[in-house]
């Protein structure tokens, strides 16, 4: 279906369109001519006017359009570069990947110098999204290439970032010791930095090595007050605690928080991050002091942690630890009750709780302590019995989530699966989030090449049918052309109405009936015809015609569309509102699960409604940017308009020849405007010539690069397919791993609950014990001190 008949279909679904007027008979008397046309000159003269107002429209689409020369791949490869490095300069990094992308898969793109520069712009575009595996391929190829020194320090920079993060280290060291060379023998200090932090969290190296290199790169960046001076000094410390040396460790975490000339002053460096390492080494402070047993000064160093900080609950639970050393199990016991008060559902307040009953049961506060005790069961007994039936579900539990993960059409979140209790501790573990994040990652580039492959068909389908209404400019230039056909053929029944005026008189009767049945046809035609756009104002007009309507339309689809998603959350409502109520209400259970079959298949009609109104909404889309459509209907009215004008020019020109005088003068001007005409007409045909040809080679360019593209995409979901399964099957077993380390954690936190209720019984038993062995020994005292005191009267007695 052509645009036309899109746009024609659009405005009978808003409204009936006018019907036309009759056209007159063939022998109906034609309509008188214009004031303007009264005089023979004057006629000629409008004409011209016609004829020049036309000739200025086509010389602005061949200088605009067809004789203006189509940008070169060099050109079109700097436009694209210069607005991926406008995007790049805005933080758009998915756009800006997309198009450098674009310029690096470009063969014809790498003799250009700007190759290098778009590379590193690709890596740094990733990088910034995080997506650390791609931006390490790109970096290396990168720094393979001829590169400014300073481009050059960004991506070792880069690159050391990634490479710490996916501890990859090949080839740091040579990359490392270039830009030493480049910066006169020392390193830039963030340079300098990133590559001391990859060092301290590298693997691969002995204790010793780690020591030495780790040391040999943090310690100059700690003799200058530069931005990374504070961290430095941490690692610094941290490097001492894993060696042992703790008076050293201690002296470095003392530099960062002493006040006065001795504190390590880190310029340039957001107060935030330096408050954070200030915290840090307080928390490392209070636990070496701890460790030595100087727990005044752990007191007081914990005691700096402000309540504001994410590690206020860490420090409050090891001051209740500390003052446990010291025997104040009341200063301990307010320690917990604050951590309690302030961090109830931290993971540390189970530990804390534990902890409580216990200093309870030192305090002989057994009901008290009982009921910590009892608390702690309650709340993670369920919890671990839950998770114990998760994971005895079946004979093989890795299995189990392998099947689990490989049956779920998306990414499937391990973590739904377990109780909301034991959903905090899951969700933090690493190895899950991480595991997780990688099946999401492959279901995402899975998803993404398959959007990719519907868009190439997509756009080949478009090219096919919409060919030129697929490029804006063209098309533009193509509507124009044909403006100005349209304007010469105004121009021609300009002529043949100045003809008739200046013949029909010399006309025999025979011949002025055929001419007025020529007229007759001409004039049906004339109607459809006066309705074609004749300027670029004419044609802005109709353009904002149709668009209006098509808008009028998606605004009904978006109310629509507003309505279906007020339905689906109605629909959730109830399904949520059955699953949480199914204890407190009596129903029959073949009663809801019919009222459940019922629901879903509301929502199953509600999903199939939004992908309807998806695809409507999808070619209103279309028709908005089609409103300029192919004109090849307006072309036909033209020329079947045309051929009247033709066949009432020929009933005229037998009567040419009877004219005299200055009629023959008026005849040749009007002559001589047909033949500007003619060619006129011509260069119109030219003009569409050549815009056919461009977009005949633009629609077989952009044919090609999809075609290529889509080969590109057949081998790409090949891999993230066995990737994909691959992956589900590690984060089965990783998903079982985690989910039994959490039944552990729950059983020894339930364990060390229970245990505390038999201390408790125990110490209350032996209090009570003591307490009678108490008595019965005052008891035995007392009746020694009443044998004692009475024996020499009971002996007086005794003797008398």
């Amino acid at each position: 279906m052509t645009a036309t008949l899109h746009a024609l279909a659009l405005a009978l679904s808003l409204g009936a369109a006018p019907a036309p007027s009759p056209a007159p008979k063939p022998g109906a008397a034609l309509p008188p001519l214009p004031a303007s046309l009264s005089t023979r000159a004057a006629s000629v003269e409008a004409v011209e006017a016609q004829l020049r107002a036309a000739e200025q429209g086509l010389r602005f689409v061949e200088a605009q359009f067809t004789e203006r020369p189509e940008p070169s791949s060099t050109d079109s490869q700097q436009k694209r570069f210069s607005e991926g490095e406008l995007y790049s300069l805005l933080g758009d990094w998915p756009a800006a990947s997309v198009l450098f992308y674009d310029l690096v898969s470009d063969p014809d793109f790498k003799s250009n110098p700007r190759y290098p520069e778009a590379v590193f712009y690709l890596a740094d575009a990733l990088y910034q999204q995080k997506n650390d595996i791609g931006a390490r391929v790109y970096l290396r190829d990168v720094l393979a290439l001829p590169l400014t020194p300073q481009r050059y320090k960004e991506a070792v920079s880069r690159y050391l970032a990634v490479a710490g993060r996916l501890q990859q280290f090949e080839g740091i060291d040579a990359y490392v010791e270039k830009v030493r060379q480049l910066s006169g023998g020392v390193l830039a200090p963030d340079i300098a930095y990133v590559h001391a932090r990859g060092t301290f969290k590298r693997m691969d190296l002995s204790p010793e090595e780690h020591q030495q290199r780790s040391r040999a790169l943090f310690a100059p960046l700690t003799q200058t007050p530069g931005r990374f001076r504070v961290q430095a000094v941490y690692h610094l410390g941290v490097l001492s605690v894993q060696s042992g040396d703790l008076p050293a460790a201690i002296a470095q975490f003392q530099r960062i928080v002493a006040p006065g000339p001795d504190a390590v002053v880190s310029t340039h460096l957001p107060e935030p991050e330096a408050q954070r390492f200030r915290e840090l080494a307080r928390l490392s402070l209070g636990r070496l002091f701890y460790e030595l047993g100087r727990y005044e000064e752990a007191l007081d160093q914990y005691s700096q942690v402000p309540r504001e900080s994410e590690r206020f609950p860490e420090s409050l639970l090891e001051v209740a630890w500390t003052y446990v050393r010291k025997q104040d199990f009341t200063q301990a016991k307010n320690a917990t009750d604050i951590l309690l008060l302030v961090a109830p559902r931290s993971q540390l307040a189970p530990e804390a709780q534990i902890l409580q009953g216990h200093l309870l049961q030192k305090l002989r506060q057994y009901e008290e302590a009982l009921e910590t005790y009892d608390g702690v069961a309650r709340a993670f007994a369920p919890a671990r019995d839950k998770v114990d039936a998760l994971l005895r579900v079946n004979q093989d539990p890795v299995a189990y989530f392998d099947n689990l993960l490989a049956r779920n059409e998306r990414s499937l979140d391990v973590s739904t699966l377990l109780p909301p209790l034991a959903l905090q501790y899951a969700s933090t573990q690493k190895e899950v989030a991480d595991a997780v994040k990688m099946v999401g990652d492959l279901d995402s580039g899975r998803q993404g090449a398959g959007e990719a492959k519907a868009i190439a068909e997509r756009i080949l389908e478009a090219l096919d049918a919409r060919g030129l209404e697929a490029f804006p400019e063209l098309q533009e230039g193509y509507t124009r052309a044909e403006a100005v056909d349209t304007a010469l053929t105004l121009v021609e029944q300009s002529l043949v109405q100045a003809e008739t005026a200046l013949v029909a008189e010399k006309l025999t009767p025979a011949e002025r009936e055929k001419l007025l049945v020529a007229q007759g046809v001409r004039e049906a035609q004339r109607q459809r015809f006066t309705s074609l756009p004749t300027t670029s104002l004419e044609l802005d007009a109709r353009r904002q015609r149709m668009q209006a309507r098509v808008d009028a339309v998606d605004r009904e689809a978006f109310r629509l569309g507003y309505e279906l998603q007020s339905l689906h959350a109605n629909a959730a409502a109830v399904r949520k509102w059955v699953e949480d109520t199914r204890d407190e209400r009596q129903a029959d259970p073949a009663e809801e699960r019919e009222f459940l079959v019922q629901l879903q298949s509301e929502i199953a009609a509600l999903q199939d409604l939004q992908s309807e109104l998806d695809r409507t909404r999808a070619r209103l889309a279309s028709e908005r940017q089609s409103t300029d459509t192919s004109l090849e209907g307006e072309a036909a009215i033209r020329a079947r308009y045309g051929a009247a004008l033709q066949q009432e020019h020929a009933m005229l020109h037998a009567g040419e020849s009877r004219l005299s005088g200055e009629d023959t003068r008026v005849l040749l001007r009007m002559h001589a405007v047909r033949s500007r005409t003619d060619v006129l007409r011509g260069r119109v045909a030219v003009a569409r010539v050549a815009l056919r040809a461009r977009l005949e080679h633009r629609l077989r360019s952009i044919r090609d690069k999809v075609r290529a593209e889509q080969a590109l995409l057949q081998g790409y979901e090949q891999e993230v397919a066995t990737a994909s399964g691959d992956a589900r099957n590690l984060v089965g077993r990783i998903a079982y791993e985690s989910f039994r380390r959490v039944r552990q954690q729950f059983y020894e936190l339930v364990l060390k609950a229970d245990t505390g209720t038999v201390d408790v019984a125990f110490s209350r038993t032996q209090d009570n014990a003591a307490t009678i062995q108490k008595i019965a020994k005052e008891k035995s005292d007392a009746l020694r001190a009443l044998d004692t005191e009475f024996r020499d009267v009971l002996t007086t007695e005794g003797g008398d």
